[in-house]
């Protein structure tokens, strides 16, 4: 009792010593904080009230608001215990999205010059409250709704605070997309980059060419034994549906249809575009079965850009694309164009000539320009990857730059005169390893860097740029390509909590930027994510277990994991072998998952664990297994039939990972 009573003081008198700030947990980082001192206490009597705007302009945060805490929240002007939003065009804040939050513990005072600014404010009160406010089952005295006393005074750094979502090489329901928008929102995330074709597949309804919607162009071949959930495409409703989502939540999107290369779908649907009559295979197929088929990870055709039946094509695509998405911007892609297959062709060397042009980084140049000025007659405004900068001279500078070719991209960009929005793979590529090679989580690992928390976060986008050139930089985005992490819990391991770190840096002042106190808030940010059923990365990853030398014999052997706390509910499992050091590699003939010592599945393929890491061919380390009914008072297992081959002297890491059958709803606790 006594150490009970000297703890509870402790904790007292910390509490009463950093009160203000250790409650003050925002993310991104507020330009400007005062702390002060008590709450704001809510309950059934609180009123909500407007002057110059109304419910509808934080209909989000009153709606979330009444359903998590109870309270009926009725719109009334009154002098306390009160939350009164004011659109006040006059008030002096540097940009439109900024806003004013006045804390007491009689009232709450909230201020902007737009309903943008009036949402973003939204978006800090929600985080000023308990994480219970992002769930909606639970009981109404569950938690103690309150706001501590503060005043913020608040604005972005950057206009564009992105995110990409590629859809095409592995398809992802409307309901993902939703929650993805859901959770940019909260953190202030502005920009939904929809990566909607590539060679994996073309994702969206176009009216005038059903053919891109056949099942050749979106469906993953048979034989490819991939679930039947990640092929697919979106009707224009569903985009319709998804467009409006987003605009309530302050968020716009911008499209990618990606061309010339990178248009596989395209060719397999309409032949006659391509530059050259290569069709094989006649089907779609995920991304690591590439070198397969073509012997590497490019396609062996792309669209003709001598033909004027590309341009009408492409002419017809983007009306109806501009017709659907609202937002400024059209991505055309433009990266990763094999030119080599140009010239390769003597009708596109005799159309070269013609025209003279004097090479195909210039013919790259041509398209764009092309491209670009069917973008622009839409009333759009184009951008495309910073591999379209190669003939820069020749581009016009209306057309943006995404630069996703390391830090130096940037550069590249702003000097000549572009617009640029910093995405470079060397930091914010989430699809590459964030802590470990050898964690087994889901991805790609053909990137010699480790993007971890700490690299992300320290990204500034002006670094290196002049006064005029940082001017250019239209902000900061995050990308996640989906050839690796396929399901959707790796796929949120692969972006929680970097995303988290970009929405930082696309918001915070480069001055007050502090990656220790950064991971502070970050911390009391997690349960956020856990109530919105949101998985993220732990530390070690899906690390499950080890193996050593005196574990393992010459000889066939037993291998025995206990993966209880790993399955949490009804899915696909994944187990992986991770060889570390040794002299010898381990040899696995078979594996078995158990439930109280029955065997609920097998996977018997032979593989090696090996030094391999590379994204060219499937790991044959993984094993992969199905949980059909799940029993949460069960004890679970992995065997493995294992040997050292040619010796004992091995190390590795055991890996292993469930991804729920029915995803945001469960999370794997650790």
């Amino acid at each position: 009792m006594k150490k009970l009573f000297i703890s509870a003081m402790l904790s007292l008198i910390i509490g009463q010593v950093s009160y203000g700030q250790s409650i003050i947990n925002v993310i991104p980082k507020p330009q400007e904080i005062t702390y002060g001192e008590g709450l704001f206490q809510l309950d059934k009597q609180t009123t909500i009230s407007f002057k110059n705007c109304s419910v509808k302009d934080v209909d989000l945060f009153i709606k979330q608001l009444r359903q998590a805490s109870h309270y009926p929240m009725m719109e009334k002007r009154q002098s306390s215990n009160t939350i009164e939003f004011i659109l006040d065009k006059k008030l002096d804040l540097p940009s439109d999205e900024g806003y004013q939050l006045d804390v007491s513990a009689k009232k709450v005072t909230v201020k902007a010059k737009t309903t943008h600014g009036l949402f973003n404010a939204s978006q800090s009160l929600r985080q000023l409250l308990p994480a219970a406010i992002e769930t909606t089952n639970r009981a109404a005295n569950e938690s103690t709704w309150s706001i501590p006393v503060v005043a913020i005074k608040d604005y972005p750094r950057y206009h564009w605070r992105g995110y990409m979502k590629d859809v095409s090489r592995t398809f992802y329901t409307i309901n993902t997309v939703k929650k993805y928008l859901d959770a940019m929102a909260l953190y202030k995330m502005n920009i939904f980059h929809w990566h909607l074709t590539d060679d994996q597949g073309w994702r969206i309804e176009i009216k005038k060419y059903p053919k891109l919607t056949a099942e050749n162009a979106t469906v993953f071949h048979r034989t490819e034994k991939q679930p039947a959930e990640r092929s697919g495409f979106y009707t224009q409703e569903q985009i319709k549906e998804v467009v409006q989502y987003a605009k309530e939540r302050n968020i716009t999107i911008v499209p990618e249809i990606d061309v010339p290369g990178h248009s596989w779908p395209t060719i397999l649907a309409y032949p006659a575009l391509g530059v050259n009559k290569n069709s094989y295979p006649n089907h779609i197929f995920p991304f690591v079965s590439s070198w397969g088929y073509w012997g590497n990870q490019f396609t062996p055709n792309t669209l003709d850009p001598t033909k004027e039946a590309t341009y009408q094509f492409l002419d017809d695509v983007f009306t109806e694309i501009a017709s659907l998405f609202p937002g400024s911007y059209i991505h055309f892609g433009g990266d990763e164009v094999r030119h080599d297959l140009w010239e390769k062709e003597s009708h596109v060397q005799d159309f070269m000539k013609q025209h003279q042009i004097a090479d195909v980084k210039a013919l790259q140049s041509y398209f764009v320009q092309r491209v670009s000025a069917i973008i622009v007659q839409k009333g759009k405004k184009p951008i495309g990857w910073n591999d379209i900068l190669a003939d820069a001279k020749n581009l016009p500078k209306s057309t943006a730059i995404m630069s996703w070719l390391g830090e130096e991209a940037i550069k590249e960009a702003t000097k000549d005169g572009f617009k640029a929005v910093a995405t470079p793979a060397s930091h914010l590529y989430f699809d590459i390893t964030q802590a470990d090679r050898n964690d087994g989580t889901m991805t790609d690992l053909a990137y010699p860097q480790i993007n971890s928390l700490k690299r992300v976060y320290d990204f500034d986008p002006s670094n290196g740029l002049t006064a005029v050139e940082d001017q250019l930089v239209l902000g900061v985005q995050g990308n996640m390509w989906s050839a690796i992490a396929q399901d959707i819990k790796d796929m949120n391991v692969q972006n929680f909590p970097r995303l988290l770190a970009v929405a930082e840096i696309g918001w915070a002042s480069k001055s007050k930027k502090d990656y220790a106190e950064f991971c502070r808030r970050l911390d009391a940010n997690l349960p956020r994510l856990d109530s919105m059923r949101i998985d993220y990365y732990h530390t070690g990853g899906y690390i499950a277990g080890s193996w050593k030398s005196d574990d393992i014999k010459e000889e066939y052997s037993t291998l025995t994991f206990d993966v209880t706390k790993r399955i949490y509910d009804n899915g696909r499992a994944q187990a992986g072998f991770f060889f570390l050091e040794g002299k010898n590699f381990l040899e696995i003939d078979a594996v078995q998952l158990l439930q109280d010592g029955r065997i609920i599945d097998e996977d018997g393929h032979h593989a090696l664990a090996d030094k391999f890491r590379g994204t060219n061919k499937i790991k044959p380390f993984y094993y992969n297994f199905t949980v059909r009914d799940y029993n949460p008072n069960a004890k679970y297992e992995i065997k493995a039939r294992v040997r050292g081959a040619g010796g004992v002297d091995s190390k590795g890491n055991f890996t292993f990972n469930l991804s729920p059958t029915l995803p945001f709803n469960k999370t794997e606790k650790r």
